[in-house]
């Protein structure tokens, strides 16, 4: 049944933006677009020098970059800029047939609100389902929060420093609180002559903290480093239209498998409808061995506020 409830919704989510794109005249879009360029041309430049003195009394914008690679989110690395926005994110995840589980299905409520140029703060809420194949189904919901810093933002650059904690999953018998720090970046390619490319990276460090068993994992590190290639321009139907590939890794920095590492690929599509709704879509294939899954398939709605 939940397959179907979740089918449902996908779809009826995107009914719902291909019936906004179409409502959406394109003397709208100018006009929006015009007022954007204006108020970029009149931000200021945010670095680490300026750090303690700049941003934090200005109203929040964000840089529409049209002249370059836009600065934006995509599925797996870490955010760099600030937004103001609700993102729902749900992806299916087959596992391998030497999995005791069958397959695992996630769905998440993110809301992010930028107080100023510099501080933005979140939560969200999730909920997981696990289908075994020798037990019980199990599923729960968790919750969590972060807290993210404008480190940089420039025309051709920008970094962040993301905060956050995330509870256990009582559904799931997990006893942990997650803990991480990371710093994420972004860079405009096209100075160095690739014409709206754009690179997205982050680095993270996670931590365990809670009861535990004596000698199991409680540090990993996580990075990521993607290009995508932006093929349209704000005002089109389908805007900023990009496609994308993320390398994502993972390594353990202790437990039964320190420095073990996992790394996969995930090519994706995005783009904006009617300038205030953004829809991402991927598919993890993972590239390393002893592989856990098959193939974890990934779809993003974006609401911008």
């Amino acid at each position: 049944m939940k397959y179907n409830i979740i089918k449902f919704a996908i779809g009826s989510f995107l009914i719902v933006l291909l019936s906004a794109s179409a409502r959406a005249g394109d003397g709208a879009r100018t006009s929006e677009q015009a007022s954007s360029s204006s108020s970029e041309g009149k931000l200021s430049d945010l670095t680490l020098g300026n750090f303690l003195s700049a941003g934090w009394g200005d109203p929040w914008q964000k840089r529409t970059h049209a002249d370059g690679a836009p600065d934006m989110t995509l599925l797996r690395v870490q955010t760099n800029l600030l937004l103001r926005s609700l993102r729902t994110d749900y992806y299916y995840q087959r596992l391998t047939h030497k999995n005791s589980n069958e397959d695992i299905e996630y769905l998440s409520q993110l809301v992010e609100y930028a107080f100023n140029r510099r501080l933005m703060l979140a939560v969200f809420g999730s909920y997981e389902w696990v289908d075994s194949r020798i037990r019980e189904d199990v599923n729960g919901p968790a919750w969590g929060a972060f807290a993210r810093f404008q480190m940089m933002d420039t025309a051709h650059a920008s970094y962040a420093l993301n905060f956050k904690v995330t509870a256990p999953n009582g559904g799931l018998d997990e006893k942990q609180t997650t803990l991480s720090a990371a710093l994420a970046g972004w860079h405009d390619l096209t100075p160095f002559g690739l014409d709206r490319v754009g690179l997205y990276w982050h680095v993270q460090e996670e931590t365990l903290a809670g009861p535990h068993a004596a000698g199991v994992r409680q540090n990993d590190l996580t990075y990521d480093l993607s290009l995508a290639k932006t093929w349209t321009r704000t005002d089109a139907s389908l805007g900023n239209f990009s496609t994308f590939v993320e390398a994502y890794a993972k390594t353990d920095i202790d437990g039964p498998h320190a420095g073990k590492t996992s790394v996969t690929l995930t090519p994706g599509l995005r783009c904006t409808i009617a300038h205030h709704h953004v829809v991402m879509l991927g598919v993890d294939l993972p590239l390393t061995h002893p592989r856990t899954f098959d193939e974890t398939f990934r779809l993003t709605y974006i609401y911008s506020f």
